[in-house]
């Protein structure tokens, strides 16, 4: 799947213009509520399908196509991940703070994760490597969440705990971030 990002600091219209153009025919916008539509009437006006996946908005449905993530955060972000109907993702602000949402940032574990394009703005700079050891307890922890359907039972999960609390134990560093991005590679 293609990925893309405009960093915050691009002024938010020509943000927007720039993921269209990469878009192309096949743009859809999805936001998170009804609120980010209401504040850029002009959404509405190109003609293209908006969607959220919030059920209290009027928005409310999946994405399809090329999608334009208006001001999502690290979370929205990932749910368009798994695909379905999306061939790929461009994020609109992305990751420093923004004039019109402050606490929009954080999608550094999936612009590293998935070597995201930079289209504007300064580029994100990778996050460093989690070490050998944690890299190998996710990839091991992912097969158990994969093979089980995810970390349903809370023995499972308790298996995931007493993995990372052993580490911690023994002095390797536990990045949440670093990990994040090894979580979303083994997907």
């Amino acid at each position: 799947m293609r990925r893309a990002y405009v960093e915050g600091h691009v002024p938010f219209i020509a943000a927007f213009q720039t993921a269209l153009r990469w878009a192309g025919d096949d743009a859809a916008i999805r936001v998170g509520d009804t609120g980010t539509v209401e504040n850029n009437k002009w959404m509405e006006r190109l003609g293209i399908p908006i969607t959220s996946a919030s059920s209290r908005s009027r928005f409310h449905g999946l994405p399809r196509g090329t999608v334009i993530g208006a001001f999502l955060n690290l979370s929205e972000a990932l749910e368009l991940e798994p695909g379905g109907y999306v061939n790929a993702t461009v994020v609109v602000p992305a990751h420093a703070k923004h004039e019109l949402l402050p606490t929009m940032s954080g999608h550094a574990p999936w612009i590293t994760a998935f070597d995201v394009e930079c289209l504007g703005g300064n580029a994100i700079a990778p996050l460093a490597d989690a070490s050998p050891p944690i890299k190998a307890a996710v990839r091991g922890l992912a097969g158990l969440a994969v093979s089980n359907q995810g970390l349903i039972d809370r023995r499972e999960r308790s298996e995931v705990v007493q993995a990372l609390s052993y580490f911690r134990s023994c002095g390797i560093e536990l990045n949440p971030d670093a990990l994040m991005v090894e979580a979303l590679k083994t997907r």
